[in-house]
Formats: C-alpha cells, sequence, structure tokens
C-alpha cells in the first residue's frame, strides 16, 4: 500500500531528526521503494530537504547493497522516474525527472570507489542521460509557483541536475574518448539553448563535466579544438529570431564560464597547468571569433 505524504513526511522527520540513520531492523531498500512514488512531489520539504537528503545520506553512508543500488538506479532511469511525462513544460512531471537523476551522481561516485556496475551498464546509463537531456523541455530553474502549503515550488533545475549526473558518469574509466566525446558533444547542444536564457548557473553546472572529461586526460588537443570550433555556428545564427538572440546569449555564457574554470588553480592541477593554459586561451579565441562587439 502506497504510503500518504503526510505519512511519508511523518516518518522521514524522524530520521533527519536522527541525522538520517536507517531506523533500527528496518532494511534500505523498501524504506526507499516508499520513498520514490512520492520523489516528484511539488513540496519542496517532502521532496529535497526529506527524501532526496534521506536517499542521499543512506547511498553516501553505504546504507544499501550493490544489488539494491543497481535496482534503485533501474528505477531512476525507467519510464516512471528519469522519462516520467517527458516532454511537458510548465508542469510538476519536472520535478521527478529533475530529482531521479539528481540521484544517480551518487550512485556512480560510489561505483567508482568500490566498481559494481557492468561496462555495459554505464553505458546504458550514459545512452539515458543523453536521451533525457536532450529532450528535457522543463527547463526551469527555480520554481515560484505556491504548492497547496503556499510554499514556492522549489528547484526544478533539470538541466543542472543532468550536469551533475554527467560530471560523475565522465569520471568513471569506463567511459573511453568516444563516449566522452558524446558526452561533450550533448553538452555543446544544451548550453546552446535557444528557448530562453538559462538565469539559475546552468551554464556553469555544465562546465563541471567538461572540466572532468578533460581531467581523465584521453582526449586529444585536436579533439578539444573541434568541440570548441562547434561552438560557433551555433553562436552566429541569424534566424529565427529570437531565438537566435538567446542561443547566442547561452553559448557565450558558457563559454565565458568555461574560460574562468580554465583559469582556477584547480584546473591546472587536475588538467595540467599546460593544458590549463591552452584551453583558456582557445575559449578565448572562440568567444573573439562569435564577438559582436
Amino acid at each position: 500500500m502506497r504510503l500518504s505524504e503526510r505519512a511519508l513526511k511523518d516518518q522521514l522527520y524522524e530520521i533527519a531528526d536522527n541525522e538520517f540513520a536507517l531506523p533500527e531492523q528496518a532494511k534500505a531498500m523498501p524504506r526507499a521503494l516508499e520513498m520514490l512514488p512520492h520523489l516528484g512531489s511539488p513540496d519542496a520539504e517532502l521532496r529535497d530537504d526529506l527524501i532526496y537528503s534521506t536517499l542521499a545520506n543512506w547511498i553516501l553512508a553505504d546504507t544499501f547493497e550493490e544489488d539494491d543500488l543497481k535496482a534503485l538506479l533501474r528505477q531512476l532511469l525507467n519510464e516512471e522516474h528519469l522519462f516520467h511525462k517527458l516532454g511537458e513544460a510548465d508542469t510538476d512531471s519536472v520535478f521527478m525527472r529533475s530529482f531521479s537523476v539528481l540521484l544517480i551522481p551518487l550512485i556512480l561516485s560510489w561505483h567508482r570507489q568500490r566498481p559494481f556496475l557492468m561496462p555495459y551498464e554505464l553505458r546504458e546509463v550514459k545512452v539515458k542521460l543523453l536521451d533525457y537531456l536532450e529532450k528535457e523541455q522543463d527547463l526551469r530553474g527555480f520554481v515560484l509557483d505556491e504548492d497547496e502549503t503556499g510554499e514556492p515550488k522549489g528547484w526544478a533545475h533539470a538541466v543542472a541536475h543532468t550536469a551533475d549526473a554527467l560530471d560523475d558518469l565522465v569520471r568513471c574509466k569506463e567511459m573511453g574518448s568516444e563516449e566522452l566525446l558524446e558526452i561533450l558533444n550533448a553538452i555543446r547542444q544544451k548550453a546552446a539553448e535557444s528557448k530562453l536564457v538559462f538565469v539559475h548557473l546552468e551554464d556553469e553546472r555544465l562546465v563541471s563535466p567538461v572540466i572532468a572529461a578533460l581531467g581523465r586526460k584521453v582526449l586529444t588537443p585536436p579533439d578539444v579544438q573541434s568541440w570548441l570550433a562547434g561552438f560557433v555556428p551555433l553562436a552566429q545564427q541569424k534566424e529565427p529570431f529570437p531565438d537566435c538572440y538567446r542561443q547566442a546569449q547561452n553559448v557565450k555564457n558558457f563559454l565565458r564560464s568555461l574560460y574562468f574554470r580554465a583559469r582556477q588553480p584547480e584546473t591546472a592541477v587536475l588538467i595540467g597547468e599546460n593544458s590549463a593554459n591552452a584551453l583558456a586561451e582557445l575559449v578565448n579565441k572562440t568567444l573573439q571569433s562569435i564577438a559582436l562587439f
């Protein structure tokens, strides 16, 4: 029997008050299965502060068995979660999709420490994440619409959450150069969104998996040069108006974020000082080639 939101909230308040420890005699997976149907609740406290925070703490604290994590990952990637009503925009269905994808990087992080997913399973994750990133139409960041209690519905942030998942995926050693380039190309396409201008730091979140991919040190300089060159035509389109202006603005914002990330000391440590300097120079040249003024 499916728990009501009220009953689930009461359970999760107790868990949160106990520093998110799994209750004695309880098993993590049955409790998780009680939460998943409510993962897309428009109630931000239940969705974000209680369900997501509880599951995140349990995953990071090794509360789940490996088989449970595999089952949980399959659930998150299915039609009822990541692909739930995909194609809708400005509806509450986005919360189920965006918070399903937000749990995936936690599982991938666990895998990188203690590998338990097969290469073909990681490739399936890649395929589904890129399919979702391409097809997600609800690009809202923070949703001010009120829920039944009069509170804002909170973060949807589907693009940023997917970027977080890709950030962890590209760090997996099973992702080779071909997979990394496929991911970078998908990021380039989403960074050039034309429906709206991203205003909730989506550009910075999309930059993170790019830097992580370069940190793998399996991509060649020509790979990176070709990838960056692909931004130029995306920023120089003249129609349709005003979509082309929004697209150009998103491209420039992304490249600016990438430039400043390349200049950060931690980036030099991750990808090498020479590579970081070369990246910053290439990005700067790309920006100059698309500048109108």
